[in-house]
C-alpha cells in the first residue's frame, strides 16, 4: 500500500445509517482521497414471480425499479453530504446476486487504493452468512481492505500491525515488510502512532516442572524471535518503544495489546494458502475479526 488517493466504499442499505460513511468521511478529509460510494442490492422477488399466481410480472418489475430508485436516491443524499464537506465523491448501484463477487468486480474495474466495508457482530446463523462475504473479501479482494467496526476512533489512538518474521514461507517475509510500510503510511496520514506486534508460542510440555535447562531454552527462543524482529524492522522507522514482543497464544495476546494502546486500526496480512492451511488460518482470522476491538486493514503481498 503506497498511497490512499481513491476509496471504494461499500454502503450497507439494510441499516438506517451505515457507520462506514462517517469513518470514510474522516479518512477522506485527512487524505484528500476521491470516494466512490457503492451499493449492491438485488430484488429476488422478480425471479420468483411465478410463485404468486394472479400477480402480473410487470408488477414485480415495477417494484424492482422502485427499489433501485430508492437506493440511488440514498446514494445521491450521501454524495450531497460529502460535497458539503468539500470531498470528491461519486456513486454506483448494482443488482448482482453475490455481494463479495460484486465488490471484487468493481474493485478490479475502478482500481481503488482502498476498499472499505462495515462489519457487524451477529448471532451464530447471521455471523456465518456475513463472515462468508467478509472472508471472501479477505482472501480475494485485489485491493487493501478496511473492515470497519461500529465504534469511534480513539483521539490518542494507534495503528498496529501483527507480523510473523519466523514464518517459513518467503512470501510471509515480503508481506511483513508490506504490512509495516502500510502501517507507517496509514499512521502518518491519519496522525496516529505506528506500532508493531509479534507473539510467539513455544512448545513446552506441561508435564514437567520448569528447570534451569528449560528456562535457558525459553530465553533462547525469545532471543531468536527478538533478533528476527529487529532484522525485519531494520528497514523501517518504528520507535523501539512502539514494538511489542509477546509470548503466548496469538489472538488473546493481540487483542489485549490492541486495547492497551488504544488501537484504531489493526493491519494484518493475507496469503494464498492450500485447503488445510486455509482451514487453520481461517479459524484464527475469524477469531481476530470477531474479537478485535478496532478496525481491521487487510494487506496482501504484491
Amino acid at each position: 500500500m503506497k498511497s490512499i488517493n481513491s476509496i471504494l466504499v461499500v454502503v450497507d442499505p439494510t441499516v438506517e445509517r451505515d457507520f462506514v460513511v462517517d469513518r470514510v468521511k474522516l479518512i477522506a478529509k485527512k487524505t484528500g482521497a476521491k470516494t466512490l460510494l457503492y451499493i449492491n442490492n438485488v430484488n429476488i422477488l422478480t425471479e420468483h414471480s411465478y410463485m404468486y399466481e394472479g400477480v402480473d410480472g410487470e408488477f414485480f418489475e415495477t417494484q424492482r425499479k422502485l427499489f433501485a430508485e430508492h437506493y440511488r436516491n440514498l446514494l445521491a443524499q450521501l454524495e450531497k453530504e460529502f460535497r458539503a464537506d468539500n470531498l470528491q465523491v461519486s456513486s454506483l448501484f448494482s443488482e448482482q446476486h453475490h455481494l463479495a463477487e460484486a465488490i471484487i468486480e468493481q474493485t478490479r474495474k475502478h482500481k481503488p487504493d482502498l476498499v472499505v466495508k462495515s462489519t457487524h457482530h451477529h448471532g451464530m446463523l447471521e455471523r456465518a452468512l456475513v463472515t462468508n462475504t467478509d472472508w471472501r473479501l479477505i482472501r480475494k479482494c485485489p485491493a487493501p481492505l478496511l473492515l470497519i467496526k461500529p465504534q469511534p476512533w480513539n483521539e490518542d489512538g494507534s495503528v498496529v500491525t501483527a507480523v510473523d518474521p519466523l514464518h517459513s514461507k518467503a512470501a510471509q517475509f515480503s508481506l511483513d515488510h508490506a504490512l509495516i510500510t502500510s502501517t507507517e503510511l496509514v499512521s502518518g496520514l491519519l496522525k496516529q502512532t505506528p506500532r508493531v506486534f509479534h507473539s510467539y508460542y513455544p512448545f513446552i510440555s506441561g508435564m514437567f516442572p520448569m528447570s534451569g535447562e528449560s528456562a535457558d531454552y525459553m530465553q533462547t527462543i525469545r532471543q531468536k524471535h527478538k533478533d528476527k524482529l529487529e532484522e525485519l524492522l531494520s528497514e523501517h522507522e518504528i520507535a523501539e518503544e512502539n514494538v511489542h514482543l509477546s509470548q503466548g497464544e496469538l489472538v488473546p495476546k493481540l487483542i489485549e495489546y490492541l486495547k492497551s494502546v488504544n488501537a484504531n486500526i489493526l493491519v494484518i496480512g493475507a496469503l494464498s494458502r492450500n485447503f488445510l492451511e486455509r482451514a487453520i488460518v481461517g479459524n484464527t482470522a475469524e477469531k481476530i475479526l470477531e474479537g478485535c476491538p478496532c478496525d481491521i486493514l487487510v494487506i496482501k503481498p504484491a
